[in-house]
């Protein structure tokens, strides 16, 4: 029995053997086959991610320069109000405050001249009588 038994493990291990030699024949026939399509597979999508990358990376070297450049000009912009400021240029917003101002003290004076008769806003002088 043992003989029997050890000859059918034998056969077992051939069996086995010999159905792993046919998937290896059939692996490679299918590689064969399939292979081209798959290489051509494998570049379309390197081209693809190429591409993506390319544009990707280009607009990321876009972005990171342009926002260098913001950061320069608002240094900049924040150096030279700092200096001018300190030998006493007046800002935009100085400007604009002023102008405010003096338009409020046109009105108030154009509306005193109106009450004192005077369309003008001349100042009135007396006259010394003769």
């Amino acid at each position: 029995m043992a003989a029997k038994r050890s000859g059918t493990n034998l056969s077992q291990a051939v069996q086995s053997g010999h159905e792993i030699w046919l998937a290896g024949i059939g692996a490679l026939s299918t590689a064969r086959k399939e292979g081209s399509k798959l290489f051509d597979l494998l570049v379309e999508e390197g081209k693809a991610r190429t591409r993506a990358f390319t544009t990707g990376g280009v607009t990321q070297i876009r972005g990171r320069a342009s926002g260098g450049l913001d950061k320069l000009e608002r240094m900049f912009e924040q150096r030279l109000t700092k200096t001018l400021k300190g030998i006493g240029v007046p800002t935009a917003h100085d400007v604009t405050e002023l102008s405010r101002r003096v338009a409020a003290l046109d009105k108030h004076v154009t509306a005193l001249a109106r009450r004192n008769g005077r369309a003008d806003g001349a100042k009135r002088t007396k006259r010394k009588a003769t």
